[in-house]
């Protein structure tokens, strides 16, 4: 876990937005100069969420345990996941490389969940590459608690940012863009991954899906260093079959073993997707696309990122 007194120095204030924040050591909390707004700060990990967010309270995090660790224990370890990542390990590698060109790069990760162990060997952590990883998830192995609606970091932070799989999951994903937008450097580097064809899976917390046109959309604050497929109709598939398999059964139960026996007998097709990768017919109906961007002046007309669509149907409306 990076540093509180590092962190301290690109903190400010998720109401105001115009203070450094101030460490009360005596009492382990957080305190905005300007507007006296005041942050828990649990297991040495600050609660940086505004005291009027209607949907994550302060308080629920003030008595957090210690965080979770991904780790498959029993007969889960034989379990196939039912996807396949055809681009992180080779995106990373590529991000860890422009940023390896700077003195000390600082890389911020929105929605960090458990990724801690196998992100930060991607990206070679150390004291010249600073990875802070943030979240909302109580059980996260994080170095902070936020909302990415209000990032609570000083304009131009960050040389990097990394989202995978979240912008789904927040109410307004335009506003969080923005946010990861201000926070970063000009030229700052964006990686995103974001689902297209795939069921529901965070329950209350699964609001929005993305082709890859409107991915790019989304981040049109960014010039394109590369995007496309990261899992595709093969996956998909292995969705459509375990939720329509679901569908059929409520116990808790039950669910875990239709899932698993889904898996077990299906999880083979996502291999597919390794053959249809660059199939531009296969990226209609791509289960997860990526991005990989430079934060850049101004923005990308819509009449480029429509004329750049990758797929097997074009269409002409006018």
């Amino acid at each position: 876990m990076i540093d509180l007194k590092l962190l301290q120095e690109y903190l400010i204030c998720p109401c105001c937005h115009r203070s450094e924040l101030s460490w009360k050591v005596d009492t382990s909390e957080l305190k905005c100069e300007s507007c006296g707004a005041q942050y828990p700060i649990t297991h040495g990990r600050p609660v940086l969420l505004r005291p009027d967010n209607a949907v994550f309270c302060q308080d629920d995090y003030r008595y957090a345990g210690l965080p979770a660790t991904e780790v498959s224990v029993g007969w889960g370890r034989f379990i196939p996941a039912p996807s396949v990542n055809l681009a992180n390990g080779r995106l990373l590698a590529r991000m860890r490389q422009l940023l390896s060109e700077l003195p000390v790069a600082k890389v911020m990760v929105v929605g960090g969940g458990c990724q801690r162990q196998w992100l930060d060997e991607r990206l070679g952590a150390s004291d010249t590459v600073r990875v802070v990883y943030s979240d909302i998830d109580v059980r996260s192995d994080i170095d902070l608690f936020c909302d990415g609606h209000d990032l609570p970091f000083v304009e131009g932070s960050f040389d990097a940012v990394i989202t995978t799989a979240v912008l789904e999951h927040v109410l307004y994903p335009e506003r969080v863009a923005a946010e990861i937008y201000r926070v970063l450097k000009m030229g700052g580097l964006l990686y995103s991954e974001l689902p297209f064809m795939q069921q529901v899976h965070e329950g209350a917390y699964d609001f929005t899906r993305y082709t890859l046109s409107g991915h790019r959309r989304l981040l049109n604050g960014f010039s394109e260093i590369e995007s496309g497929m990261v899992a595709g109709p093969g996956t998909a598939l292995v969705w459509a079959i375990e939720n329509f398999v679901l569908a059929f059964v409520a116990r808790s139960t039950f669910r875990k073993m239709a899932k698993a026996l889904v898996r077990i007998g299906f999880a083979w097709l996502k291999h597919f997707d390794r053959l249809l990768v660059n199939r531009p017919e296969a990226m209609d109906g791509a289960s997860c696309t990526y991005f990989l961007g430079r934060k850049i002046e101004g923005g990308i007309p819509d009449t480029e990122i429509i004329a750049r669509y990758v797929g097997a149907k074009h269409l002409r409306h006018a």
